[in-house]
């Protein structure tokens, strides 16, 4: 059947305002568009990850964790990185939010992990009384998304596999504490974290302040699956206090639940919060950390979409934040469709240019780990943890000597530079060290020093260049920076005087970091900073489920169909939905298979039935940059209205039309 939707014709406009003016600025069709497989991807990323018998370095990933550390069952582990030096079944230590996600990947492409979704509990930091998923286990907590996230992960699992043991009482436990945290911040969220053990927040120096983004979005699940006002009242209190924010609060991970929870509030509630703002507050880039949208191509690869750093000079894309800021926020369309052409806009975007976060999208010399790749995981299936517009290398010094005093490399668990410099008798020491400076456009000494007071007067410099020197003399940051540029071999010098006879000044980190030329940089911050033998990472790789899940492709290159339900955190059960946005000049023709019972067909952006009765292949036109959300209704039942939104069968379809 051929359903024609000319908007002159079938129904009057619907005509907005620009709605999100960072995704105006972006092309309609991304430069250079090409679809990968996502699916295909997803899939064969979550056969890697939970092949307990698969052969090869590094492999297999997946490992038992028996320690019970936090309470008395077992669990699993999975490394945050592929060749991660830290956390391995032989350290025992592993990320909730690699491993989550990864359970939650499955769930969201089909497939059964309710076996290791119940051995998530070996997060759940039971036996201290803390009563929450954290990201470790044992953890005290000191960083807001880091600590908040597992428990929205929890939350989504939770909607995927509601009869697991443990899973009912483990989210009245969550959604309990972190009420009770939220009521002890009051109307002040601008801290870095929370202390679970002290039960008072942390201050680390800078502030992550969509913790509230997060509590909104947990508040208002647990107001859904219990029915108590009290989570209610509290998602209400955080969507108030984003409404009246000014400074743009997104830090990491949580803002796009905040968008999410004011859409869903919104719509479920009669309300009247500022969707879009808290959207734009996810892609505008306009907060203190300058976190958001990439809206530009970087070296002629087009990077528009994903999401990271836009800080000038410091931008880098990463994959966990833009897999599951999509993910989290396409569902906004249902229950506010004027984003639904952006939003479709945005994720088509994102399901192009996503593809470069992977190994076959570059040439071997242009990333840094793709010869692991080629020689085992031939499919390509994990990516790199990011894409910076300016590559970085870090490189340490070597041919360490002391010129005066004694020098011992320590065991930090980052493996930097990491020594203790021991003064002489008269209280001086003196260290240097060489380093073969690669090509790049400038270079950074950077010298972090830990366990001194502010008043030893510890200099460094590079030997022969006068004017290349800092010292921490009355300083009271630990870490200190001086810029140059040039090539060859140098001499690092650190030195003190003024100490006490056999005092003991730790170096946590003394390298060279290098703006490489010829950007952009495919890789991560894993080899750079020493944490593991390659910069692909499993805890990004985890949430590809998130677009792969939503997105179908259609008979129409660059045309997709956006599903805005299945990626939705609390699972609502409603109709076949469908977003297809058409980003060309011209009208097209799109067909899409409605299945065999006939159907009826109706657009929630333009608040028409199109059909009342199709099944089969459904034939359309979409006209210029235009989109159409398709809800498919049982043909038999009749639609009505309730408290201002179209029903049917007792299923929302639309929205306050």
């Amino acid at each position: 059947m051929r359903l024609l939707l000319l908007l002159s014709v079938f129904f009057i406009p619907y005509i907005f305002g620009q709605r999100l003016p960072t995704i105006s600025k972006i092309p309609d069709l991304p430069p250079e568009y090409l679809l990968r497989d996502w699916n295909k991807t997803a899939h064969e990323f979550d056969k890697l990850i939970f092949d307990q018998n698969r052969k090869g370095e590094f492999l297999p990933f997946i490992w038992q964790d028996n320690a019970k550390t936090v309470n008395n069952l077992k669990g699993f582990g999975l490394p945050t990185y592929v060749g991660d030096l830290r956390q391995s079944a032989k350290t025992n230590l592993h990320e909730a939010i690699t491993s989550m996600a990864s359970v939650l990947n499955a769930a969201l492409l089909g497939i059964d992990r309710s076996s290791y979704a119940a051995m998530l509990a070996t997060h759940f930091d039971r036996k201290n009384g803390v009563g929450l998923y954290l990201n470790q286990p044992g953890t005290v907590g000191g960083s807001f998304w880091y600590d908040l996230l597992p428990s929205l992960l929890f939350t989504q699992i939770y909607s995927h596999y509601p009869e697991t043991t443990g899973f009912r009482e483990q989210f009245l436990s969550t959604i309990k504490k972190w009420a009770e945290i939220s009521e002890q911040l009051g109307t002040n969220f601008d801290y870095t974290g929370y202390n679970f053990r002290e039960k008072k927040p942390v201050n680390s120096g800078w502030i992550e302040a969509d913790i509230v983004a997060g509590l909104a979005c947990l508040q208002y699940a647990g107001w859904k699956k219990t029915g108590n006002d009290t989570h209610l009242r509290l998602a209400e209190k955080c969507l108030q206090w984003m409404d009246q924010r000014k400074i743009n609060p997104y830090y990491e991970s949580l803002a796009p639940y905040g968008a999410y929870a004011s859409a869903r509030y919104n719509a479920e509630n009669n309300g009247t919060h500022q969707t879009g703002k808290f959207i734009e507050w996810v892609l505008a880039g306009d907060n203190p950390r300058k976190w958001g949208m990439i809206g530009e191509s970087w070296n002629g690869i087009p990077i528009h979409g994903l999401i990271g750093s836009v800080y000038p000079e410091y931008e880098y894309a990463f994959a966990m934040n833009t897999f599951q800021a999509v993910g989290i926020m396409t569902p906004i369309a249902r229950y506010e469709d004027h984003f639904a052409k952006e939003i479709a806009k945005w994720v088509l975007h994102v399901a192009s240019n996503a593809r470069f976060f992977y190994p076959d999208s570059w040439s071997p010399n242009q990333q840094t780990s793709y010869s692991w790749a080629k020689k085992n995981d031939p499919a390509f299936s994990i990516p790199y943890e990011g894409i910076r517009k300016q590559g970085t290398l870090r490189r340490y010094p070597e041919n360490d000597r002391m010129v005066t005093g004694l020098l011992r490399l320590g065991h930090s668990t980052n493996p930097d530079k990491d020594m203790f410099l021991t003064a002489d008798n008269e209280g001086k020491l003196k260290y240097t060290g060489t380093v073969e400076l690669p090509k790049a456009t400038t270079h950074s000494l950077i010298v972090v020093v830990r366990n001194r007071k502010i008043e030893n007067n510890i200099r460094f410099y590079i030997k022969g260049k006068n004017d290349l020197e800092g010292t921490f003399l009355n300083k009271l940051r630990d870490d200190q920076k001086i810029q140059f540029s040039g090539e060859g071999t140098i001499e690092i010098v650190l030195e003190a005087q003024g100490l006490k006879a056999g005092e003991i000044i730790q170096v946590q980190d003394l390298v060279i970091e290098s703006r490489l030329a010829n950007p952009p940089h495919v890789g991560g911050d894993a080899t750079i900073h020493g944490w593991a033998e390659t910069d692909l990472g499993l805890y990004g790789g985890s949430n590809v489920g998130f677009l792969a899940s939503l997105i179908e492709p259609t008979n129409v290159k660059g045309i997709l169909a956006v599903d805005p339900v299945i990626t939705d955190i609390l699972k609502p059960g409603v109709f076949p939905t469908r977003i297809f946005f058409n980003p060309h000049p011209e009208t097209k023709s799109v067909k899409w298979n409605v299945g065999k019972h006939p159907v009826r067909i109706y657009d929630a952006i333009g608040n028409r039935t199109l059909s009342e009765k199709v099944n089969g292949q459904l034939t359309f036109d979409i006209r210029p940059k235009d989109a159409v959300m398709l809800v498919m209704t049982p043909s038999e039942k009749k639609f009505k209205r309730v408290r201002g939104n179209l029903v049917c069968d007792g299923v929302v379809i639309d929205f306050n039309p």
